[in-house]
């Protein structure tokens, strides 16, 4: 006789300072509750708190894609596997919306969903005095100009190999999930989410002769502002550091995935036009 396999774990996260992530948060909840092969571990809304050791099989994550690569940073290396309930504004992580997510409970008790285990990277600050942190990021490292905004010089090296110095307002080192934000808005390439790359691109160059490169995810990609310019440290849009001269900053691959839930009928491509606007005719292009 077949064992009945044990009902799916839940946990809810989110920001708990917006009313309508509560307010979802608790219909939500309830619907769980009274869902069969669903159980409803832990409601979690709280801004800070250590979800390295989460008991749920499933994490839902309520906002936007913004609070999905804050909760993939507060997982650090035990993630748990996510399921993005869009409540911000575009949602390409976070791409379910609250009707969607009531209507799908039913795949998720039958455990109809596979895993998607994105590259995520591991970025770390190295002072001028020795002094190393390291942050846990899933979309992309920028160096960028700071106050008062003059022009950077950013050294790149790869695997200790001097490659290129980069002039103009920052560069951007992105994962193939982060080749789709910041760096797409600079010109870079859009990378499959199941690719092992990092793509490097550069924001405003001030030659013409400077492009986008993709390389190997296997390689560990550093980082040396040059000169006495401002320059800020940002990772996954949210960790700021100001650097001081002669600060380095090492981005490799991260020590371990970020897993994604995907229901059926999940597409990135699909995504990419649904959300981005990707191969869409300008408005008034009738076709042939």
């Amino acid at each position: 006789m077949t064992e009945k396999p044990a009902d799916l774990a839940i946990a809810i996260l989110g920001n708990g300072t917006k009313p309508e992530v509560r307010a979802h948060a608790e219909s939500l909840r309830a619907a769980i509750v009274d869902h069969p092969g669903l159980r409803m571990v832990n409601v979690d809304l709280a801004p800070d708190t250590d979800l390295s050791g989460l008991e749920a099989d499933i994490a839902m994550v309520l906002g936007g894609d913004g609070t999905v690569l804050h909760t993939a940073r507060r997982m650090g290396n035990r993630p748990t596997p996510v399921l993005g309930v869009n409540l911000g504004r575009l949602g390409f992580l976070a791409d379910f919306t609250p009707s969607l997510c009531y209507e799908r409970l039913t795949d998720l008790a039958a455990r109809r969903f596979t895993i998607d285990n994105l590259m995520s990277l591991d970025c770390t600050h190295i002072g001028r005095d020795g002094t190393r942190k390291t942050y846990r990021g899933l979309n992309d490292v920028v160096l960028r100009a700071g106050p008062v905004f003059h022009l950077l010089e950013i050294g790149l090296s790869i695997d200790d190999e001097s490659v290129m110095t980069y002039r103009g307002d920052g560069l951007i080192i992105a994962t193939p999930v982060g080749s789709t934000a910041h760096s797409l808005s600079a010109g870079g390439p859009i990378l499959p989410p199941d690719s092992h790359m990092f793509v490097v691109t550069p924001l405003c160059p001030h030659t013409l002769t400077q492009r986008p490169l993709v390389d190997q995810c296997d390689k560990v990609f550093e980082m040396t502002p040059r000169g006495s310019a401002s320059t800020v440290l940002v990772v996954d849009g949210q960790v700021q550091v100001q650097l001081r001269e002669g600060d380095r900053v090492a981005v490799c691959r991260g020590s371990s995935p970020f897993p994604m839930v995907r229901l059926p009928g999940h597409s990135f491509y699909r995504t990419l036009r649904n959300k981005l606007g990707w191969g869409a005719s300008p408005p008034g292009d009738r076709g042939a």
